[in-house]
């Protein structure tokens, strides 16, 4: 097999050999056949479909992802992701209200975190077949983490950026000016009792709050 211009195509050589089991592979491709009588919907050549940024085709009411899309990586984890952020877009449409993709606030750099927040998390090695032992089978070399291992090694993820509610702030404020809203539900800033002092600002180790002039609006979501 040979690669042109990032598509795999045939040699028309042939191998033969023994397995004790075989899977099958039908290649990343799907059957669009059936939308090409559907009338405003482009087909690729390679069967794909275009599709607007509304996740749309171009027939009203009929959305695409998936292997279903042109693309090199076309994996279950980019699959899943076009499912999510198409049901965002359906949901809009018969809502007949569409959907707005919010903007995405800028990452905090290391620099802008402050550090006073620490977790007890220690990375931990992952289990490793002995070389000996991997080339004698086809189990994973890297045992990987189960969930709640999993769960552990995520604690020492500092959130850059985004409030992940540790109460740094609420705490700090020496005005109550801040207003916890349940877990889940962050924060919001009643600015008739702030006074600017930024002691808010100056704690929040994940840099999720800015200092900016005073909107008119009296309160504010956390971002």
């Amino acid at each position: 097999m040979k690669v042109e211009k990032n598509k795999a195509v045939g040699t028309g050589e042939f191998e033969t050999v023994d397995a004790d089991v075989l899977i099958n592979a039908y290649r990343q491709e799907t059957d669009s056949g059936f939308l090409r009588s559907v009338s405003a919907i482009k087909v690729n050549e390679d069967g794909t479909v275009v599709i607007d940024a509304q996740r749309m085709t171009g027939h009203e009411g009929i959305f695409a992802g998936g292997d279903m899309l042109p693309g090199e990586n076309r994996s279950s984890t980019i699959a899943i992701g076009h499912g999510k952020k198409a049901a965002k877009y359906i949901n809009g449409y018969l809502m007949s209200n569409p959907y707005q993709k919010p903007d995405k606030h800028p990452t905090a750099s290391f620099r802008k975190l402050h550090m006073w927040y620490k977790t007890e998390a220690p990375q931990r090695e992952q289990n490793k077949l002995a070389p000996a032992v991997a080339v004698k089978n086809f189990e994973e070399i890297v045992s990987g983490l189960s969930e709640p291992e999993a769960r552990f090694e995520a604690q020492r993820c500092l959130s850059c950026g985004n409030c992940f509610e540790c109460d740094g702030c609420f705490g700090a404020c020496p005005e109550d000016a801040i207003i916890k809203l349940g877990k889940g539900n962050r924060y919001k800033f009643n600015y008739d009792a702030c006074t600017g002092c930024a002691v808010c600002y100056e704690q929040c180790p994940c840099h999720a709050i800015e200092m900016i002039p005073e909107p008119v609006n009296s309160t504010t979501d956390v971002k």
